[in-house]
């Protein structure tokens, strides 16, 4: 290791790891310095190697500590906000106003979105970040079994790539975004039972090819109405380090002309407006044939 550097600076340190005659290891700190000749050539070399072990071993277990810590931070907030979606809940029984009762439910929703991620952190290895794929298939089965009761002909379909990690400060945003434009779809685009597909897709922007998803009914059966979602989902990375897109859409009777997106009178909208611009992302809609919402968002803006 040593005599790789002298062209790189006279000293060297490196922490390494050191095996022990009864199996176990110990760390060391190597530290030295190259003394050369008047032509600059190597001729000695003075080191010291320093037990660094206890210190390894308390980094470790402070670490632990704080990890476990976050996960009791995440497990609490989860609970609070499960507490208040109940509350939200008992108190919508004492109203008999449907738009009362459905703007509780909204707020309920958006709570419970909020809760789910935190459950996701806490149950996850890493407190930091989060699966956004893995949480876009619950949220989205979970929104479908809440505002689909009395029209089983509308279809979800999910189509992510696998593992596309977000830290807390853009999950819980997206995931209200995510929330608000599910539950537009499921309210309005397919009035008095019609028959219709949701499609919620999540991918990084340099990748041309979207994985494809299948859903499955509980027999196992393909392209039935059912909302059990599986996605066929390809492996991806944090989109610290590019940008994602996230496109929801359905084939329903389209997103109403009288409405101006950018400048809504309603709550939902307004919100995904304002979340949108907080994770430093962009929204386009489009209005072929249905209604599509594309979001780009991420770190890194690809030119």
């Amino acid at each position: 290791m040593f005599w790789k550097c002298p062209e790189k600076g006279w000293k060297v340190s490196s922490g390494i790891p050191v095996g022990k005659k009864d199996g176990t290891y110990a760390h060391v700190d190597v530290s030295g310095i190259f003394l050369k000749d008047k032509d600059g050539r190597v001729y000695r070399l003075i080191g010291i190697i320093k037990d660094i072990t206890e210190r390894k071993l308390s980094e470790e277990t402070l670490r632990k500590s704080e990890e476990i810590s976050k996960k009791e931070i995440h497990h609490r907030i989860k609970n609070n906000l499960q507490v208040i979606s109940s509350l939200l809940d008992l108190q919508a029984d004492f109203f008999r106003d449907r738009k009362v009762i459905d703007a509780f439910r909204e707020s309920q929703n958006r709570v419970i979105s909020m809760a789910l991620i935190h459950e996701e952190l806490y149950r996850s290895e890493d407190v930091e970040t989060l699966d956004f794929s893995a949480y876009l298939m619950k949220l989205s089965s979970d929104l479908f079994e809440s505002y689909r009761i009395g029209n089983s002909k509308i279809r979800l379909r999910v189509e992510a790539e696998k593992k596309i990690y977000l830290c807390m400060d853009t999950a819980i945003p997206l995931g209200i975004i995510v929330n608000e434009l599910v539950s537009n779809s499921l309210k309005y685009a397919f009035p008095e039972g019609e028959e219709g597909e949701i499609r919620i897709q999540l991918h990084r922007m340099e990748s041309d090819a979207i994985s494809k998803s299948i859903t499955k009914d509980s027999s196992g059966g393909e392209e039935e109405e059912s909302s059990g979602v599986e996605g066929d989902i390809k492996k991806g990375s944090c989109c610290e380090n590019f940008r994602c897109m996230l496109i929801v859409s359905d084939n329903g009777s389209g997103f109403p002309k009288n409405i101006d997106f950018e400048n809504p009178e309603t709550l939902g909208l307004q919100l995904v407006n304002t979340l949108v611009k907080q994770i430093d992302g962009d929204i386009e809609l489009k209005t072929n044939g249905g209604t599509e919402f594309r979001i780009g968002f991420g770190k890194t803006r690809l030119e």
